[in-house]
């Protein structure tokens, strides 16, 4: 069990009072404590302003540099630069615009392009009333590189300033969680430890040290911490694949010929963060593994005595679970503790994994974000094509098999019949991913077509009677391999095939690889660190509904798709049992929108449509019921 406190390098000294920020009125009060006392949303629009938009009185652009690259207003619409193209920010309040810099259109025209080091800072704030100090904003970027973001705070009139990463730990090209384009992540920060109580607080965004590519941020909120918050911040496990020090990402799919009665889930690790305002006692983590909704698996950390205000804790469970058996299986992180949690949405994850008789997986069925290997490697200007681009999972046999096909969820591309792939398999000489692999199957060779879109493509083997038999032992990877004919290397970059990628668990190990002009990269600091949507799908049919336990379905509910939407998106939900069914939506602030019944529903997969009309643009919460069983997921309307 590791502990980390939070510590920030600040000497706190008391400044006379500086100019205070009109607040403004503040978005609706959370539920209980929690409540918003500063409250913007950037709604700047000023058509009598030459630029467009005007500034409120006591913000400060910061720009020490004099390279002219400062925040500013943004309109809801979308970006276009040469190396970007943007969806409008789906914030809240977006329809109002928002703040931002669109870096890589300030430094279109300049060559060398010119290295950020801006800042804004917001009207000085009044904490004194205020024991607890939370910062929250909606946002999403892209950094040439790692970029450095920061929210910086004083409350000595900038002789000492507290620095708070809000970079999500992105790297070059990454997007905040890993959301898609205009989907807004959100950040929340306890600076209590150098806000409360202070009468004078400069707050300031900070953006450097990279050239490119955007940030965008909305609501921005000052709010008081609730009394007792526990939030899970991440959730890992590992696969035991028996070889000591080698991290393996757990299977999401993972055929039953390919267990051993060994190689199981272990090393399940969570880390959780104390952003109440009190201290927390008997705090652990409790694990559960489900089949069926039955719980067949559970393990429990050894309680803390203390989980002090800013403390974060990481923990662990090391015992290995094995399965053995076809079926839906769910993974659960819940943190408990003596007093009642006012956010238990915030302290809990959960993960799921099936045993199939064919499928063989890295993936769930429902894409996190569109993912093109040319935004990457595209070729400089001289070069006027792309041949044979392979991307792909990394998949270990565990036992003798027989692979049947591959199977790659495309998300898109430019259709003009310039772009070309194919199914392939590659094989790994020596069964380590640093020895030289060699192409061992493909399909037949076929051209992008929209109508290829945000769907699975499954295309079976050019097969030799031999090369399809797989051992004990092997190591291969199995994905597409892209043909792009496109002579302008910006359009090979910005307009390439696309297809799905899956964060429904953190890696802890490779996934992906990439193999390109003799080229071999993986890794999770490579451009591959992606769980990329590609299965091996192996010729095994021992289980009469492939993927789903024959003893029974289980209780889940699906991401609405499309999302973000306008008008109308579909939910599905699967069910174990028969049962009548609800669904309830609330806005950010917990202000119920709709709650409908479906009546009873028999056992089985079901979807079902929602209207968005009348609904504002923002960032909305479904809950399914069903019986006993309830859960949550997130959905966008812009």
């Amino acid at each position: 069990m590791k502990k980390s406190t939070l510590v920030l390098s600040i000497l706190l000294i008391l400044a006379s009072l500086g100019s205070q920020a009109q607040q403004k009125p503040s978005s609706p009060a959370l539920k209980g404590d929690g409540k918003v006392f500063f409250y913007e949303d950037f709604n700047w629009a000023n058509p009598a302003d030459a630029k467009g938009w005007t500034m409120p009185a006591g913000y400060q652009l910061l720009d020490p540099d004099d390279i002219g690259f400062n925040f500013g207003w943004m309109p809801y619409d979308s970006i276009h630069s040469i190396l970007t193209n943007e969806p409008p920010l789906q914030s809240t309040s977006g329809k109002n615009g928002y703040l931002g810099i669109f870096l890589a259109l300030l430094n279109q025209p300049n060559e060398p392009r010119l290295t950020i080091n801006n800042s804004i800072q917001f009207p000085h704030f009044n904490c004194s009333a205020h024991a607890t100090v939370v910062v929250r904003y909606e946002t999403h970027f892209m950094n040439g590189g790692p970029g450095l973001q920061q929210l910086q705070v004083t409350v000595d009139n900038g002789a000492h300033w507290a620095n708070y990463n809000v970079g999500f730990g992105v790297n070059h090209k990454d997007r905040p969680n890993d959301l898609a384009p205009g989907v807004p992540a959100i950040f929340e920060a306890n600076i209590s430890d150098v806000a409360a109580g202070m009468s004078d607080v400069i707050i300031r965004l900070h953006w450097g040290e990279t050239t490119l590519y955007f940030w965008e941020l909305d609501d921005f909120s000052l709010a008081e911490a609730y009394n007792n918050d526990l939030r899970l911040k991440y959730f890992t496990a590992a696969w035991d694949n028996e070889v000591p020090d080698d991290l393996v990402t757990p299977y999401i799919v993972i055929p039953k010929s390919q267990l051993n009665g060994v190689g199981g889930i272990f090393n399940f690790e969570s880390s959780v963060l104390n952003f109440g305002e009190y201290d927390q006692e008997n705090v652990y983590m409790n694990l559960d593994i489900t089949k069926n909704n039955t719980v067949i698996w559970n393990k429990q950390t050894t309680p803390l005595s203390v989980v002090s205000t800013f403390e974060q804790d990481t923990m662990k469970i090391a015992d290995k679970f094995v399965p053995v058996d076809y079926g839906h299986y769910k993974v659960s992180y819940n943190f408990k503790q003596k007093e009642a949690e006012q956010t238990p949405e915030n302290q809990q994850a959960d993960f799921f994994f099936n045993v199939s008789d064919s499928i063989y997986s890295r993936s769930d069925d429902s894409p996190d974000l569109g993912w093109a290997y040319l935004l990457e490697r595209y070729g400089d200007i001289s070069v006027t094509s792309i041949n044979d681009y392979f991307t792909g999972s990394i998949f270990p046999i565990t036992n003798d098999c027989e692979v049947s096909s591959v199977s790659t969820y495309i998300m898109g591309g430019l259709a003009d019949g310039k772009i070309s792939y194919q199914f392939q398999i590659w094989k790994s000489e020596t069964g380590k991913t640093d020895g030289t692999p060699y192409k061992l199957l493909t399909s037949e060779m076929v051209t992008l077509d929209s109508s290829q879109f945000n769907t699975w493509i499954t295309m079976p083997f050019d097969k030799d009677g031999e090369s399809e038999f797989l051992k004990k032992g092997d190591l291969v990877y199995a994905g597409i391999s892209q043909w792009d004919l496109h002579e302008d290397y910006m359009v090979r970059r910005g307009k390439s095939l696309k297809i799905g990628t899956d964060r429904s668990i953190k890696q802890v190990g490779a996934t992906a690889i990439g193999l390109y002009d003799g080229n071999i990269e993986y890794g999770l600091g490579s451009f591959v660190r992606k769980n990329l949507m590609c299965r091996l799908n192996l010729n095994d049919h021992g289980n009469r509904i492939d993927g789903t336990d024959v003893t029974g379905l289980g209780n889940s509910l699906g991401q609405n798709y499309p999302n973000p939407f306008r008008n109308s998106t579909e939910i599905a939900f699967e069910l174990a049992d028969g049962s009548d069914v609800t669904i309830e939506i609330v806005d950010m602030t917990g202000r119920k929108v709709l709650n409908r019944s479906e009546g009873y529903q028999p056992a089985g997969k079901h979807t079902m449509t929602i209207d968005a009309a009348g609904l504002d643009a923002g960032i909305y919460f479904y809950t399914l019921t069903a019986g006993q069983f309830t859960q949550t997921k997130q959905m966008i309307i812009y």
